[in-house]
């Protein structure tokens, strides 16, 4: 079994954050999203450096970053009450696993602090019963007309 390393990410690791995303746009190109603009990409990665949390995840064997999670604090639109807001999680295709999601989950419930945590897919990966057993309950979904 491969041991994995969990840790915030530093200025330093932005490349790195930029080659995985960019790997998971070529995983979901059939679902028509634009394309990476990579400055854009970039501003992005910086802004939830500096704002928010980029949780890494490297395969110590390898020595290769297999996976992150991009998350912030945020508010509801109509309440000052904090949440925590998840944007990304993914995992290279290769090293996806229930131990892996379970451990990255661990580390987003510490960040939250306590607070609600929010997480949308829009991949259209169906992982309901997966996010029901480590406490989420479905509020809804994501929908989108061309």
């Amino acid at each position: 079994m491969s041991s994995y390393h969990f840790y915030e990410a530093q200025k330093k690791d932005s490349e790195e954050i930029f080659d995985i995303l960019h790997h998971f746009e070529k995983e979901v190109a059939e679902l028509n999203y634009p394309k990476i603009d990579p400055d854009k990409l970039r501003s992005r990665i910086f802004y939830f450096l500096e704002n928010g949390k980029i949780l890494m995840v490297k395969n110590l064997d390898e020595d290769k970053l297999v996976g992150l999670s991009v998350m912030h604090n945020t508010e509801y639109l109509w309440s000052k009450e904090n949440i925590l807001n998840v944007q990304v999680i993914y995992v290279l295709k290769e090293y996806r696993s229930l131990g892996l999601f379970n451990n990255i989950m661990k580390t987003i419930k510490t960040q939250s602090n306590g607070k609600a945590i929010h997480l949308s897919i829009s991949t259209k990966l169906i992982a309901s019963k997966l996010l029901e057993r480590v406490g989420f309950e479905q509020m809804g979904g994501i929908w989108r007309m061309k």
